[in-house]
């Protein structure tokens, strides 16, 4: 029967070590090993040393300094560089296909250390002009567009309009940046090499055996130096930083993973807590057993072996089902983000329980060995001590059972404050989004061919026929362009301007703001106010006045005490003058930029863009017009691929799904903290009630009423609780700001969810205490006064 009343405690103890095993492995998987590339330490970032104004900012350098950087830092064994290229495939008899793709440097592949796995990488002179007909593409991509056939490597592909020739083809896991699909050279003609003002290329570099970030980042301070003496112009106040590969998403996995770590190891010390609390108790009973050994002769080291082989044998069963059930826990986790975001994680799909999480799992279950049967042991020797003297022990709430009771609902508490606050997070970016409506909002992506589409005006013309087309397909109100949509889940480009009034002195000082390219209906289906000036109008075009709407945000921090309408602003050094003629509303963009970013919106018809998104607000459900939409495109231009036809609420959706997924494991380690912690205050108080009923007795007859028995136990648990739940308020209080604030302010605890969770903790110690409570009122006085 002992072995039976076991089986709960294990179980207690197996959902712990499984909770950390998955930690373990997620951390391990984003963290550790995010890349598999050989030598992983010696990859770094090379980048744009200047403050990051929001979350994610790309940090990218100009070619011309790119160039100077590999010829001059020793500590570099390599250096390559590449850039965005969207790729639309469009061979004749199937669909235009739009793919993820970028273009790189010849040295990409052997500067990571990736071998295609199926053909061959490119020459070294690939991306020089005239050589740059090649691409690899990743495994997922060959298996959908090819089925898996070999023979698709040496095939030709008409890629933006031009022939390519398939080199080979590599691994997902050793795709960078994580979901690319395909990899073009990146040619650059003399002009470009010495392109210093556009900043555009991102930067991989691989030290040297023997040099360090330290070495290297003191060779390019020195490059940084003496390219800011010889091009004051563009130089000025640039310089490099290096940040190791392996921590480029740091600042999104570290956050949120760590957090469902840390409550992984609250669960931990719950468990712990539980069963050690419901072993104690029953050791006390066993009193006797352990003093008439110890008459017989048993020591104290026999003893502590007896209660360390009765612990292990449980730990250790637990501690197995744990680490098995964790492979299962894992692949849900794993599958519970969409494909289309997954594929952008570093390391997501190469989560495993491996050694390492095993090894963890193993440490988790001795931990817990210790723990346990120490404090049995501890026990034992005072009961032996009580049963030798001929003393009882005390029994009831005490110290040391007030002190278990307090830390099991401080833990419970804790987490359930964490979970609440990351749900909040959650409904507060969702309703973020709502300022959308995005219920009747369509959405796409769209890439025109730089080989047919060679001019703005050809751009210009091709997105006015389309707008006007898609405006007439029944059930779409209205069709609009922007460059970067809500929910996207990616940074809208960076641009540096000039007031014309307050030049900036150099470069460096120059103010920065996201940079947006809209057409006129743009704001009306993004339910973007208009709060001063007007929007753009159809009249703006390339031959009238060059103009720029600017967010309430720009406009209090750029222009600070004034109205900026009239005010002209400069983009590019040479370029003409943009008037500002409206302010807009703020717009939270993505869920990781919860604060606002200063925006300027430039009009499409005056400097389009190739590559943007196109949103429609809908009079009907947008699903049903999106084939038709889908039709009306392809009657312009049977040639070009949309990409992510879908409605936006199925964007917000996925964008958001990195935090739901933590919400879930923070929800989930809460709901089990709370079960495991009303389970250990019954166990308590139940067999506190047990061991005082003598002292109730009495207490009947000195006149003590059912009622008043029952409120005193409900009493004392309700206060020990009480004290647990301040303590578990300011652990969780002090833990979300410090995990808060690397959350981009995401998550914060406010007065409703600390209500909720005193009101919640007040119910579980209540419910807890009842039963315990019931029986205390029940007591035979009469009974136990005769005995």
């Amino acid at each position: 029967m002992r072995r039976l009343a076991q089986i709960p405690l294990a179980a207690t103890l197996a959902i712990a070590v499984a909770f950390n095993v998955v930690s373990a492995s997620v951390l391990t998987a984003l963290l550790q090993r995010p890349f598999p590339y050989p030598e992983l330490s010696r990859l770094v970032l090379v980048r744009d040393s200047r403050p990051a104004s929001g979350a994610h900012e790309g940090h990218a350098i100009a070619a011309a300094d790119f160039f100077d950087l590999r010829s001059s830092v020793r500590a570099f064994s390599a250096l390559t560089a590449y850039r965005g290229a969207p790729l639309v495939i469009s061979n004749h008899g199937s669909d235009p296909q739009r793919i993820e793709g970028i273009a790189v440097t010849a040295n990409f592949f052997s500067t990571l250390g990736v071998t295609p796995i199926l053909g061959r990488a490119w020459s070294d002179d690939a991306d020089a002009p005239g050589h740059d007909r090649v691409m690899l593409v990743s495994h997922r991509f060959w298996r959908a567009r090819f089925g898996g056939d070999a023979s698709a490597i040496g095939r030709e592909l008409t890629v933006n309009g031009r022939q390519v020739l398939v080199l080979g083809v590599v691994r997902d896991e050793e795709c960078y940046p994580a979901g690319v699909d395909a990899w073009v050279p990146l040619v650059m003609t003399p002009t470009d090499r010495l392109e210093r003002s556009a900043q555009r290329l991102a930067a991989i570099a691989r030290l040297t055996p023997g040099d360090t970030i330290g070495s290297a980042g003191a060779q390019l301070e020195s490059t940084a130096a003496r390219l800011r003496a010889l091009y004051p112009a563009t130089n000025a106040g640039r310089g490099f930083d290096l940040l190791p590969l392996r921590r480029e998403q740091y600042e999104f996995t570290a956050p949120l993973f760590t957090f469902a770590a840390a409550a992984a190891l609250l669960v931990l010390a719950l468990g712990i807590v539980n069963v050690a609390t419901v072993l104690t108790a029953r050791h006390v009973d066993r009193a006797p057993d352990f003093a008439i050994r110890s008459m017989l002769g048993a020591t104290r080291a026999h003893l502590g072996r007896l209660i360390l082989g009765e612990t292990a044998a449980m730990t250790i069963s637990a501690t197995a089902v744990g680490v098995i059930a964790a492979w299962p826990a894992l692949n849900v986790l794993r599958a519970s983000l969409p494909e289309g975001i997954a594929r952008w994680i570093n390391g997501w799909s190469t989560m495993r329980v491996d050694g390492e999480a095993v090894a963890v799992g193993l440490g988790v279950g001795v931990l817990m060995t210790v723990v346990i049967a120490g404090t049995l042991a501890a026990t034992a020797r005072r009961s032996i001590d009580a049963a030798r003297s001929g003393a009882r022990l005390v029994h009831g709430m005490g110290a040391g059972r007030r002190l278990i009771v307090g830390s099991q609902i401080a833990l419970a508490s804790s987490l359930l404050l964490c979970a609440l606050a990351v749900v909040r997070a959650m409904d507060r970016q969702f309703a973020a989004f709502a300022a959308f409506a995005p219920d009747r909002v369509l959405r796409f992506t769209l890439t025109l061919p730089p080989s047919r589409y060679d001019t703005d005006a050809k751009v210009g013309a091709f997105h006015a026929r389309m707008l006007e087309t898609i405006d007439a397909v029944t059930g779409v109100e209205a069709a609009a362009l922007v460059r970067n949509e809500p929910a996207s889940n990616v940074p809208s480009p960076l641009v540096d301007f000039d007031r014309v009034d307050a030049p900036a002195a150099s470069a460096a000082d120059r103010p920065r703001a996201d940079l947006q390219t809209v057409s006129p209906d743009t704001f009306g289906v993004l339910r973007l106010p208009v709060l001063d000036g007007r929007a753009f109008l159809g009249t703006d075009s390339v031959e009238s006045a060059k103009v720029a709407v600017v967010s309430r945000k720009a406009a209090d921090r750029f222009w600070p005490g004034r109205n900026p309408l009239g005010a002209l602003i400069r983009i590019a050094a040479d370029a003409t003058p943009l008037r500002i003629v409206g302010i807009v509303g703020d717009i939270e963009l993505n869920w990781y930029d919860p604060e606002t970013r200063p925006t300027i919106y430039i009009p499409d018809a005056q400097q389009p863009s190739r590559t943007t998104a196109v949103v429609m607000r809908t009079r009907v459900d947008p699903v049903t017009v999106a084939a038709n939409v889908r039709g009306a495109v392809a009657r312009l231009d049977s040639t070009l691929a949309i990409g992510g036809l879908e409605p936006l609420t199925t964007s917000i959706r996925d964008s958001l799904s990195p935090v739901r997924v933590v919400d879930r494991m923070l929800a989930t380690g809460a709901a089990v903290s709370c079960l495991l912690a009303a389970v250990g205050v019954f166990g308590v108080l139940a067999h506190a009630v047990a061991r005082c009923s003598r002292e109730f007795g009495i207490r009947y007859a000195l006149g003590a009423t059912s009622r008043s028995i029952a409120a005193m136990v409900l009493r004392d648990a309700l206060s020990t609780g009480g004290l647990g739940l301040i303590c578990g308020l300011l652990l969780a209080a002090v833990g979300v700001r410090v995990v808060g604030s690397a959350l981009f302010g995401l998550i914060t605890v406010t007065p409703g969810i600390v209500a909720a969770v005193i009101v919640g903790t007040v119910l579980l110690v209540a419910g807890a205490a009842y039963a315990p409570a019931q029986r205390a009122s029940r007591v035979d006085a009469a009974a136990l006064l005769r005995q």
